[in-house]
């Protein structure tokens, strides 16, 4: 019998600085929605008067729509780049969003976890569609998309990770680090993902 993916939860962040994540993990708590969409465009090529050979362009974009119940001062420092002085958000013209890589986990009907995570991307700022309040609330949540590429220059450098509890081998605490490496010593976990691996 099949599985199905149910949910999305533990939206966890970090700031990436050349290729690594020293500033530390952050949570966002509140994730509503998730919406990650590939492109992986497969060409035909054609000869003797049909389809000869499938070429593939590889991942040419990966792109995530997040809905959170609020982004707090400090998540957007960190995503857009902006200015808090004296508990108010400076956003100026010139702003630059930073490289932020991202995590969330969704789930199986067998309540085994599934961890999808984008490694290097810039978000948009969220736009505000706040109404007055009648009978029944509106909850006006923050929505941001986020755009990736690869994280590294090898040619075989990696978009997305995806951890899986019921394949056997996997250790959180590994996909972890691989996602979001504080050390050069934990990039090279990626490296390995990849069979790129130059430890020795």
């Amino acid at each position: 019998m099949g599985k199905v993916k149910i949910g999305a939860r533990d939206f966890k962040y970090a700031v990436v600085k050349n290729n690594l994540c020293t500033d530390g993990i952050q949570r966002i708590p509140g994730l509503t929605e998730a919406k990650l969409e590939i492109k992986n465009e497969i060409k035909s090529f054609a000869a003797d008067d049909g389809p000869y050979v499938q070429l593939s362009s590889g991942i040419s974009s990966a792109t995530l729509d997040v809905k959170l119940a609020d982004m707090t001062s400090k998540a957007r420092k960190d995503f857009f780049g902006i200015d808090l002085i004296n508990g108010i958000e400076a956003y100026r013209k010139n702003l630059m969003p930073n490289d932020i890589a991202v995590m969330f986990k969704s789930h199986m009907d067998d309540n085994k976890g599934v961890y999808v995570a984008l490694l290097k991307g810039k978000f948009s700022i969220p736009s505000l569609d706040a109404k007055t309040i009648d009978s029944t609330p509106d909850v006006a949540t923050d929505d941001t998309t986020g755009n990736f590429s690869p994280r590294g220059d090898d040619e075989d450098a990696l978009v997305m990770l995806i951890g899986r509890e019921d394949n056997p081998d996997f250790v959180y605490s590994e996909f972890e680090k691989a996602v979001f490496p504080a050390t050069d010593d934990e990039a090279k976990l990626v490296q390995k993902v990849t069979g790129n691996n130059t430890a020795g």
